[in-house]
């Protein structure tokens, strides 16, 4: 496509198209490692992201820099329940992970890439690519850039992958959310732990996160529903800790699950994050996938700049993330067709219990879980039961 380029261009070695996390946190690996990086946005930062906003410790793992200041709570517990029946509590001596507001999250990444030396343009749409030699020239709202590689980190509905890749390229699926205040004592029944409701919608699962002055609620299946609103409302009837609320803010976001034909990369153009398809199908997380793509993608980059290889982070992506992708889904199409008997059947099982736990925290893979549930189900029956959460409901 041949684009209208105005007289000046903003020259780079990598362009980037989206300043969320998988973006943000590519631009500061790459400034770091010495290369010139323009990050390009539609929005102006701070901007609010619908995320139920929940980070894994295997997440926090991934960043080289304290995230203290954008910590709404630090988890260190879940409750696994079924429609708030026979609670289970996962409490553990170490974090668990931690609550985080994305309009607060993705502009603390974005900061520290400013400040290692990345380049940002806001309010900057990105409206073409044009291939020239061994480069791009990427033009984007009011400016454009010339660089040897672009990449796509422009969300669920990006438009970099509708440009190279097309409109059908990532399968996505609804999610909902209610931003939810309630008083102290309420916030404080469910403390510094996550809860996971089993039987939150129908083949899927709820959540409630806490944050310091609200409830971040949900509920997610990769199965397509045509009520997802009314599960969610449904979901909320069933806790206490939700009722009579101070105030109630309901919105509504995709979640990529699959990129249909494993395309990563084309022509000098990559994508990491949403922009690939990069979300598990268990939970839904994303912002682990994001930011583990956004390493990859640094490491594929300055592979390719040392020593060409077209290939690179496509390999590197098939052989470090998509597996737990691919066990994750195996995972969900297993577990949540089934998902009453799943639960009562889990919650029978220590270990089983502690997998599934493990894989909020990530100290349990998806291949781990998958393998070890086949192997380990026959045995459910003889296995002793968790406590419950008191005995009573939420």
């Amino acid at each position: 496509m041949k684009l209208n380029v105005p007289g000046t261009l903003e020259r780079a070695d990598v362009v980037i198209v989206g300043a969320g996390p998988a973006g943000s946190f590519l631009a500061y690996l790459l400034v770091r490692a010495g290369y010139r990086v323009a990050i390009t946005d539609k929005a102006t930062f701070p901007r609010d992201k619908v995320c139920g906003g929940g980070i894994s410790k295997k997440t926090v793992d991934l960043l080289p820099f304290d995230i203290s200041p954008v910590v709404h709570r630090r988890v260190r517990g879940a409750l696994l329940t079924y429609q708030n029946r026979d609670t289970v509590v996962k409490d553990l001596d170490d974090l668990a992970g931690a609550a985080v507001v994305r309009a607060e999250f993705d502009h603390f990444l974005l900061q520290k890439a400013i400040e290692a030396g990345a380049r940002f343009s806001s309010d900057t749409p990105f409206t073409g690519i044009e291939h020239t030699g061994h480069g791009v020239t990427v033009t984007a709202g009011r400016g454009a850039f010339k660089a040897r590689y672009v990449v796509g980190a422009d969300g669920v509905f990006s438009a970099v992958r509708q440009s190279i890749f097309g409109r059908d390229l990532v399968a996505y699926v609804p999610a909902v959310e209610a931003l939810v205040s309630v008083s102290p004592d309420k916030a404080a029944r469910i403390g510094d732990r996550v809860l996971f409701d089993f039987g939150g919608m129908p083949r899927g699962y709820g959540w409630i996160f806490p944050k310091k002055d609200h409830f971040n609620v949900g509920v997610f299946s990769i199965f397509r529903t045509r009520s997802i609103n009314q599960d969610l409302a449904t979901f909320m009837r069933r806790y206490d800790v939700l009722a009579s609320p101070l105030r109630v803010t309901r919105l509504g976001f995709s979640i990529p699950l699959r990129n249909r034909r494993h395309e990563f990369e084309r022509d000098h153009v990559l994508l990491v994050g949403d922009a690939a398809g990069f979300a598990e199908s268990f939970y839904g997380e994303g912002i682990y996938f994001a930011l583990k793509s956004a390493r990859i993608a640094a490491d594929a980059l300055i592979t390719a700049f040392e020593r060409p290889h077209e290939r690179a982070y496509t390999e590197m992506v098939t052989s470090a993330l998509q597996p737990e992708l691919t066990y994750s889904e195996l995972n969900a199409r297993l577990f949540f067709p089934r998902q009453k008997f799943g639960f009562y059947q889990m919650t029978r099982s220590a270990r089983v219990s502690d997998d599934f736990a493990g894989l909020i925290v990530g100290s349990v893979s998806h291949r781990e879980c998958f393998f070890k549930t086949l192997l380990t189900s026959p045995y459910w029956v003889f296995s002793r039961h968790l406590p419950a959460y008191g005995g009573s409901r939420l």
